[in-house]
């Protein structure tokens, strides 16, 4: 019998006995209603579209703040090859029209009781590599119906738990409806010849695809969508609608006064002298301050490297090693969701925009979304809470001082007149912040972040410093509808408007938040040599004079 008169799809898959297994699959299971079809397709037509792709099909690296993949083109576009090049994709066009097949559409409909489906095609093959990811969104845009993934994954070498890639399904906050929870409590892996399949549903549909470990395999799917009619119920409620909700126009109520003096005026021999407890010599020496400005005059940042002094930067240091090797994160380890999460340490959430650890030391050590607490042992909470505490008291006597305020003055001409901060972990294969309109700035700010990672060991500085680790503070401009940049490099780039700053041990970057800017921190890959830890300041600059002097021009003149 010839290729085309095999059946694509298992045969009894469409009948009405496993259609009702399905049903109740799909309804029975948590966070949100899915299903998986295991021995979804002829298992030798799936190798030859697996080979047919690998051979005959381009992929393009693409790289966000959202995911890092390989991407086809959409196979929808599988009609408009010549024949010849069509010939090369048989299976693959086989294998398309089956799933966009009227039968399997009402099957599909009737499984996830989402109505009617239309015959437009959309899907593409994606491939993660080692350190591809996808972070947590619901799939809303436009009129998709139901999300479907087929899995490619090499027949002869099973997919494992150890090899990372898994599906994960997140449920809603507990506290904030229509907001994922910082922990997924589903995971699926990329089983092949299988299908995993769920409903879009604005605000709930969360999911993610967690890093791929291995560096054996590739973690090859067919991902797609149904659609419908129209759009889904609730649109409204879709993350990319809320990565898209500006922030309130006032912020200068969110800063606070420095303490411990004034930030106006010179410096003094006594704030030198307090200054001096905490920060490198060199950056208290005059003579330094004209080439410190002069570099952030011209470029709008600087990173100021060795920042604390060798007291406290071989302290912090050696409690930011502890704390990973309480926890097992990083170089490769595979991390627990529950790792850092205790010591005065909280998750912070939700997943469609950010999750990283945050430092309070009055917390209860709970995990943001209020369904997970932290699981760390008696020694992980003992490191956790060292580096926390450590952090903590250089962001309270440091970073909030009215003598640190007149120091960033020298080194940048900015006259500051409040102050935010907190301190941040970010772990190895699990967390990032996500670039939205939350977080587009509207007046002018200035970020003072001083990182903390490993550097020890050969080879981290070239890691952090080639950003295919991640965990590095990317800033990029807004395009004219409000949309972040899609796609950037790894390096600056001055026609997109694109900074990235690499992490370093003991580093402070300055950088001024102009009108129009997002920012991020990448996805931080288990790879990586550690967490990063860092206490990340943002400070109002003082009103322009030449501003104020135009405002108080025109009350006259009126």
């Amino acid at each position: 019998m010839t290729d085309e008169g095999v059946a694509v799809l298992r045969p009894g898959l469409l009948t009405a006995n496993a259609q009702a297994d399905l049903k109740a699959q799909y309804e029975g299971s948590q966070p949100y209603p899915h299903c998986v079809i295991q021995d979804f397709a002829n298992p030798d037509l799936l190798r030859k579209v697996r080979e047919e792709i690998i051979t005959n099909v381009q992929a393009t690296y693409k790289e966000t703040d959202l995911f890092k993949m390989f991407q086809t083109g959409d196979l929808a576009n599988l009609d408009a090859l010549p024949p010849e090049q069509a010939a090369k994709l048989a299976s693959v066009f086989r294998l398309r029209q089956a799933i966009y097949s009227p039968d399997f559409r009402s099957f599909i409909s009737q499984v996830t009781g989402c109505g009617e489906l239309s015959d437009q095609t959309d899907c593409a093959c994606n491939v993660h590599a080692a350190g591809g990811h996808l972070l947590c969104h619901d799939d809303v845009i436009g009129n998709r119906r139901v999300s479907y993934i087929v899995y490619l994954t090499d027949p002869d070498d099973p997919w494992t738990a150890e090899d990372g890639g898994a599906l994960e399904l997140y449920p809603q906050a507990a506290d904030t409806p229509h907001e994922p929870a910082v922990v997924p409590t589903a995971t699926l892996l990329p089983v092949w010849n299988s299908l995993a399949c769920f409903r879009v549903q604005p605000g709930r549909s969360f999911h993610s695809i967690q890093e791929v470990y291995t560096g054996d395999k590739p973690r090859m799917s067919i991902q797609g969508w149904f659609h419908a009619a129209q759009a889904p119920d609730n649109a409204e409620l879709a993350t990319r609608n809320q990565l898209q909700l500006r922030a309130g126009e006032d912020t200068a109520h969110d800063f606070k006064p420095f303490s411990g003096g004034s930030p106006a005026g010179e410096l003094s021999a006594e704030d030198l002298a307090y200054l001096g407890q905490y920060v490198n010599p060199s950056y208290l020496s005059q003579a330094n301050w004209a080439k410190v400005e002069a570099k952030f005059k011209e470029d709008g940042s600087v990173q100021l490297h060795n920042f604390l002094k060798p007291t406290w930067a071989q302290r912090v240091a050696a409690a930011v090693a502890a704390a990973d090797a309480a926890d097992q994160l990083g170089r490769g380890q595979v991390p627990a969701y529950t790792a850092g999460v205790c010591g005065g340490w909280q998750a912070a959430g939700p997943c469609h925009k950010q999750r990283y650890l945050r430092y309070s030391p009055d917390s209860t050590s709970t995990s943001g979304g209020g369904s997970h607490e932290g699981g760390g042992s008696s020694s992980s909470s003992a490191a956790a809470a060292a580096v926390g505490a450590l952090l903590s008291q250089l962001q309270s006597e440091l970073f909030a001082s009215g003598a640190f305020a007149k120091l960033l003055r020298q080194l940048t001409t900015i006259g500051l007149v409040g102050q935010q901060a907190e301190v941040r972990r970010f772990r190895p294969g699990l967390d990032y912040t996500v670039a939205h309109y939350g977080l587009l700035t509207r007046d002018p700010q200035m970020d003072a972040v001083l990182c903390f990672v490993a550097g020890g060991e050969a080879g981290d500085g070239e890691a952090w410093e080639s950003g295919e680790v991640g965990g590095y503070e990317a800033y990029l401009l807004a395009d004219e509808d409000g949309e972040a940049a899609a796609v950037y490099s790894t390096a600056q780039d001055d026609e997109t408007g694109v900074l990235n700053l690499s992490p370093a041990a003991n580093t402070l970057n300055l950088v001024l938040r102009d009108e129009g800017l997002m920012r991020f921190v990448k996805f931080l890959s288990c790879q990586a040599p550690s967490s990063r830890f860092d206490i990340a300041a943002t400070y109002l600059p003082e009103p322009d004079s030449d501003e104020e002097e135009e405002g108080e021009k025109g009350e006259e003149e009126a």
